[in-house]
């Protein structure tokens, strides 16, 4: 990743929100687990979990943390205990958290613009309580790729019109901050929605000639870097194009397969080893050469209790999941991380 933010480029997402009674991971059994990965950054979507935050820590593992949608509207009003909460975490762990993530895919459009209005003016108000304090957590904010009007060809990327006002303003304070662009990608939806137009060779990065996507002199091999590359013309054309780009979230679901043909353990492998290979590698996107790709894996453990709204695979991204005869967290799959 960036290195003067990040410890190492690719990182994991955790979280045990979702899991149910007695098969929620502790803290130090995480910590553990993610150490032994190789991975050295973590990213969460709480603030108040000391508990992990504490157990990464002592692991010598960086994290993130995260505000979650539903306080953007009390940081925009700057409410004071909210707003103290916060900062006396970034604080007590300064030396462990370098970013904090200002919401969760705020502009999705599952929320009908439920948080739009207020996450500039909160993504401000915890920048300057940061400045305050003295501290040199950066901002971001992860966004989901839906920002994006157009995305292909890559040449043609846009952003979405009725977001473009609010996504400027964000990179307007990124780019003051000397942050990143965060952005979570999927392949995996995006070849299920759309199976007859999207390979899914195209998506694993195991794509043939015959399945490359060719946009003027620039091919592409995989819908990864379709994606970045997609994002990059979007930043670069409203005068952004300097912000590095984050990937906040990206993986491959390994169930039910029963429902989801693509969603198996083998499909997971090759699709997450491929991508942290790529992102590790430092060749680049097409448009973007010789830069490595910070990336946060989705994710390190199954939630069974996690919303089905969108699929019932949601509940099955972890590369651990539960064993019922162990009753512990064990990888489904091997990974050179």
């Amino acid at each position: 990743m960036n290195a003067s933010i990040f410890s190492s480029t690719i990182g994991v997402n955790f979280s045990n929100t979702f899991q149910s009674a007695g098969k929620q991971v502790s803290a130090t059994t995480a910590a553990t687990q993610i150490k032994a990965t190789g991975v050295k950054a973590v990213k969460m979507f709480t603030y108040n979990q000391t508990d992990c935050i504490s157990a990464f820590a002592k692991e010598g593992l960086q994290v993130l943390v995260d505000i979650p949608n539903g306080d953007l509207k009390v940081c925009a009003s700057y409410d004071t205990a909210t707003i103290s909460a916060i900062i006396k975490v970034l604080s007590d762990y300064s030396t462990t958290i370098p970013m904090i993530c200002v919401g969760n895919e705020p502009l999705g459009s599952w929320w009908g613009k439920k948080f739009t209005g207020d996450l500039v003016n909160a993504l401000k108000n915890i920048k300057n309580a940061i400045i305050a304090k003295g501290l040199a957590t950066k901002v971001t904010v992860p966004f989901n790729y839906a920002i994006m009007g157009n995305s292909y060809p890559p040449s043609a990327g846009t952003f979405n019109g009725s977001l473009k006002n609010t996504i400027l303003d964000v990179c307007a304070i990124l780019k003051e901050d000397n942050s990143v662009f965060m952005v979570n990608v999927y392949p995996f939806i995006t070849q299920k929605n759309q199976p007859k137009n999207v390979h899914l060779d195209y998506c694993l990065f195991t794509a043939g000639e015959k399945h490359w996507v060719h946009d003027g002199s620039y091919t592409y091999k995989n819908i990864f870097d379709a994606m970045y590359d997609a994002l990059y013309v979007a930043l670069g054309n409203n005068g952004y194009g300097s912000l590095p780009i984050v990937i906040g979230e990206a993986g491959w679901p390994t169930e039910p397969t029963a429902t989801y043909s693509t969603a198996t353990k083998a499909n997971a492998r090759t699709f997450n080893q491929h991508l942290i290979n790529h992102c590790k590698s430092g060749n680049g996107t097409p448009r973007n050469l010789n830069v490595k790709i910070p990336c946060f894996i989705f994710e390190m453990y199954d939630e069974d209790k996690k919303l089905t709204d969108a699929g019932l695979f949601e509940q099955h991204w972890g590369v651990y999941g539960y064993n019922s005869q162990s009753k512990k967290y064990e990888a489904k799959y091997s990974l050179a991380w």
